[in-house]
Protein backbone atom coordinates (compact mmCIF):
# COMPACT_ATOMS: atom_id res chain seq x y z
CA UNK A 1 0.00 0.00 0.00
CA UNK A 2 2.80 2.43 0.89
CA UNK A 3 4.36 1.78 -2.53
CA UNK A 4 1.09 2.61 -4.29
CA UNK A 5 0.33 5.62 -2.09
CA UNK A 6 3.68 7.13 -3.00
CA UNK A 7 3.10 6.98 -6.73
CA UNK A 8 4.86 3.64 -7.30
CA UNK A 9 8.15 5.41 -6.55
CA UNK A 10 11.00 2.90 -6.47
CA UNK A 11 13.25 5.55 -4.91
CA UNK A 12 10.79 5.93 -2.03
CA UNK A 13 10.56 2.15 -1.63
CA UNK A 14 14.34 1.73 -1.46
CA UNK A 15 14.59 4.56 1.07
CA UNK A 16 11.94 2.89 3.23
CA UNK A 17 13.81 -0.42 3.15
CA UNK A 18 17.33 0.84 3.86
CA UNK A 19 16.21 3.09 6.72
CA UNK A 20 14.05 0.44 8.38
CA UNK A 21 15.01 -0.99 11.78
CA UNK A 22 15.21 -4.50 10.33
CA UNK A 23 17.67 -3.46 7.60
CA UNK A 24 19.87 -1.63 10.10
CA UNK A 25 20.15 -4.51 12.59
CA UNK A 26 23.67 -5.73 13.35
CA UNK A 27 24.58 -9.40 13.01
CA UNK A 28 25.22 -9.94 16.72
CA UNK A 29 24.01 -13.26 18.08
CA UNK A 30 21.38 -13.49 20.81
CA UNK A 31 21.24 -16.83 22.55
CA UNK A 32 17.53 -16.60 23.33
CA UNK A 33 16.59 -15.72 19.74
CA UNK A 34 18.98 -18.28 18.23
CA UNK A 35 17.26 -21.08 20.17
CA UNK A 36 13.87 -20.12 18.72
CA UNK A 37 14.97 -19.13 15.20
CA UNK A 38 18.50 -20.44 14.48
CA UNK A 39 18.22 -19.70 10.74
CA UNK A 40 17.16 -16.09 11.32
CA UNK A 41 13.97 -16.53 9.31
CA UNK A 42 12.27 -13.88 11.46
CA UNK A 43 15.12 -11.41 10.95
CA UNK A 44 15.97 -10.84 14.63
CA UNK A 45 19.52 -9.96 13.55
CA UNK A 46 21.16 -8.69 10.40
CA UNK A 47 22.85 -11.03 7.95
CA UNK A 48 26.45 -10.32 7.09
CA UNK A 49 26.62 -9.05 3.50
CA UNK A 50 29.57 -8.73 1.15
CA UNK A 51 29.87 -5.30 -0.43
CA UNK A 52 28.92 -5.24 -4.09
CA UNK A 53 31.70 -4.19 -6.45
CA UNK A 54 30.04 -0.79 -6.86
CA UNK A 55 29.87 -0.21 -3.08
CA UNK A 56 33.43 -1.49 -2.66
CA UNK A 57 34.73 0.87 -5.36
CA UNK A 58 32.86 3.85 -3.91
CA UNK A 59 34.11 3.03 -0.40
CA UNK A 60 37.70 2.94 -1.64
CA UNK A 61 37.32 6.36 -3.21
CA UNK A 62 35.46 7.82 -0.23
CA UNK A 63 37.97 6.69 2.40
CA UNK A 64 40.92 7.87 0.32
CA UNK A 65 39.34 11.32 0.05
CA UNK A 66 38.99 11.17 -3.74
CA UNK A 67 35.28 10.52 -4.29
CA UNK A 68 33.69 13.17 -6.50
CA UNK A 69 30.10 13.59 -5.36
CA UNK A 70 28.89 15.55 -8.37
CA UNK A 71 25.42 14.56 -9.58
CA UNK A 72 24.29 13.89 -13.17
CA UNK A 73 26.45 13.84 -16.26
CA UNK A 74 27.86 11.32 -18.71
CA UNK A 75 29.22 7.87 -17.76
CA UNK A 76 32.94 7.30 -17.40
CA UNK A 77 35.44 4.45 -17.16
CA UNK A 78 35.45 2.62 -13.83
CA UNK A 79 39.07 1.40 -14.06
CA UNK A 80 42.27 1.94 -16.00
CA UNK A 81 43.72 5.18 -17.27
CA UNK A 82 41.55 8.30 -16.98
CA UNK A 83 38.94 6.46 -14.91
CA UNK A 84 36.23 8.50 -13.28
CA UNK A 85 36.35 9.17 -9.55
CA UNK A 86 32.64 9.66 -9.38
CA UNK A 87 30.27 7.11 -7.85
CA UNK A 88 30.06 3.80 -9.66
CA UNK A 89 26.48 4.49 -10.68
CA UNK A 90 28.02 6.83 -13.27
CA UNK A 91 30.29 4.11 -14.66
CA UNK A 92 30.12 3.04 -18.29
CA UNK A 93 28.87 -0.54 -18.75
CA UNK A 94 29.57 -2.31 -22.02
CA UNK A 95 26.64 -4.68 -22.44
CA UNK A 96 28.39 -6.77 -25.10
CA UNK A 97 31.78 -7.04 -23.37
CA UNK A 98 31.26 -6.90 -19.62
CA UNK A 99 34.26 -5.75 -17.61
CA UNK A 100 36.12 -8.76 -16.09
CA UNK A 101 36.35 -7.10 -12.68
CA UNK A 102 32.59 -6.67 -12.59
CA UNK A 103 32.14 -10.30 -13.60
CA UNK A 104 34.44 -11.44 -10.78
CA UNK A 105 32.17 -9.70 -8.27
CA UNK A 106 28.92 -11.25 -9.55
CA UNK A 107 27.77 -8.28 -11.60
CA UNK A 108 24.71 -9.54 -13.52
CA UNK A 109 24.44 -9.59 -17.28
CA UNK A 110 23.66 -6.16 -18.66
CA UNK A 111 21.80 -7.72 -21.59
CA UNK A 112 18.67 -8.29 -19.53
CA UNK A 113 16.99 -7.26 -16.30
CA UNK A 114 18.13 -9.05 -13.15
CA UNK A 115 15.92 -9.10 -10.08
CA UNK A 116 18.65 -10.42 -7.80
CA UNK A 117 22.42 -10.74 -7.79
CA UNK A 118 24.25 -13.92 -6.88
CA UNK A 119 26.93 -13.72 -4.19
CA UNK A 120 30.09 -15.77 -4.43
CA UNK A 121 33.47 -15.74 -2.70
CA UNK A 122 36.16 -16.56 -5.26
CA UNK A 123 39.91 -16.02 -5.61
CA UNK A 124 39.74 -13.21 -8.23
CA UNK A 125 37.99 -11.01 -5.68
CA UNK A 126 40.93 -11.27 -3.26
CA UNK A 127 43.38 -10.81 -6.12
CA UNK A 128 41.60 -7.57 -7.06
CA UNK A 129 42.26 -5.99 -3.67
CA UNK A 130 45.79 -7.39 -3.65
CA UNK A 131 46.99 -6.47 -7.16
CA UNK A 132 44.63 -3.97 -8.76
CA UNK A 133 46.27 -0.61 -9.59
CA UNK A 134 42.97 0.99 -8.58
CA UNK A 135 43.27 -0.33 -5.02
CA UNK A 136 46.99 0.41 -4.82
CA UNK A 137 46.39 4.01 -5.94
CA UNK A 138 43.72 4.46 -3.27
CA UNK A 139 46.13 3.05 -0.65
CA UNK A 140 48.67 5.68 -1.69
CA UNK A 141 46.11 8.48 -1.82
CA UNK A 142 44.84 7.93 1.72
CA UNK A 143 48.42 8.42 2.98
CA UNK A 144 48.81 11.66 1.04
CA UNK A 145 45.85 13.53 2.49
CA UNK A 146 46.45 16.67 4.53
CA UNK A 147 45.09 15.01 7.67
CA UNK A 148 47.53 12.11 7.37
CA UNK A 149 50.46 14.42 6.65
CA UNK A 150 49.67 16.38 9.82
CA UNK A 151 50.22 13.27 11.97
CA UNK A 152 53.56 13.59 13.76
CA UNK A 153 54.05 10.06 15.15
CA UNK A 154 53.72 6.55 13.77
CA UNK A 155 51.05 5.81 16.39
CA UNK A 156 48.99 8.76 15.17
CA UNK A 157 49.41 7.69 11.54
CA UNK A 158 48.28 4.15 12.29
CA UNK A 159 45.27 5.43 14.24
CA UNK A 160 44.39 7.77 11.40
CA UNK A 161 44.32 4.96 8.82
CA UNK A 162 42.12 2.82 11.06
CA UNK A 163 39.75 5.76 11.57
CA UNK A 164 39.54 6.59 7.87
CA UNK A 165 39.27 3.05 6.50
CA UNK A 166 37.55 1.04 9.25
CA UNK A 167 35.87 3.96 11.04
CA UNK A 168 37.20 2.96 14.46
CA UNK A 169 40.19 3.15 16.76
CA UNK A 170 42.56 0.16 16.53
CA UNK A 171 42.79 -2.22 19.43
CA UNK A 172 46.12 -2.27 21.25
CA UNK A 173 47.21 -5.50 19.58
CA UNK A 174 46.24 -4.18 16.14
CA UNK A 175 48.22 -1.00 16.66
CA UNK A 176 51.24 -3.02 17.80
CA UNK A 177 51.06 -5.25 14.72
CA UNK A 178 50.63 -2.26 12.41
CA UNK A 179 53.66 -0.48 13.87
CA UNK A 180 55.71 -3.67 13.67
CA UNK A 181 54.86 -3.96 9.97
CA UNK A 182 55.88 -0.35 9.35
CA UNK A 183 59.12 -0.75 11.29
CA UNK A 184 60.15 -3.87 9.38
CA UNK A 185 59.30 -2.40 5.98
CA UNK A 186 60.89 1.06 6.32
CA UNK A 187 64.32 -0.12 5.19
CA UNK A 188 62.89 -1.11 1.79
CA UNK A 189 61.65 2.42 1.02
CA UNK A 190 64.62 4.72 0.52
CA UNK A 191 63.72 6.25 -2.85
CA UNK A 192 61.68 9.41 -2.30
CA UNK A 193 60.99 9.62 -6.05
CA UNK A 194 59.36 6.17 -6.25
CA UNK A 195 55.60 5.85 -6.64
CA UNK A 196 55.42 4.23 -3.21
CA UNK A 197 58.01 5.95 -1.06
CA UNK A 198 56.93 4.71 2.38
CA UNK A 199 55.43 1.55 3.87
CA UNK A 200 52.24 3.28 5.00
CA UNK A 201 50.31 2.43 1.79
CA UNK A 202 51.00 -1.25 2.63
CA UNK A 203 49.14 -0.86 5.91
CA UNK A 204 46.32 1.00 4.16
CA UNK A 205 46.01 -1.75 1.56
CA UNK A 206 46.01 -4.43 4.27
CA UNK A 207 43.04 -2.67 5.88
CA UNK A 208 41.29 -2.42 2.51
CA UNK A 209 41.79 -6.18 2.05
CA UNK A 210 40.28 -7.02 5.44
CA UNK A 211 36.88 -8.63 5.85
CA UNK A 212 35.91 -5.77 8.14
CA UNK A 213 36.19 -3.32 5.24
CA UNK A 214 34.57 -5.55 2.63
CA UNK A 215 31.61 -6.85 4.65
CA UNK A 216 28.60 -5.18 6.23
CA UNK A 217 27.78 -6.38 9.71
Amino acid sequence: MDFMENGWSVKHLVRQIVTSRTYLLRNQEREDAAQVDPDNQLLWRGNRRHLSIEALRDSLLATSGELIRKLHGHPGKLWGENHTKRRSIYGYINRFNLDPTLRAFDFPSAMQSAATREESIVAPQALFTMNSPFVIDRSIAVTQTDDFQRCTTDEARADHLFHEILQRTPYRGERTQALRLISRQKRFYNDSEAKISSPWPLLAQALYMSNEFQYLD
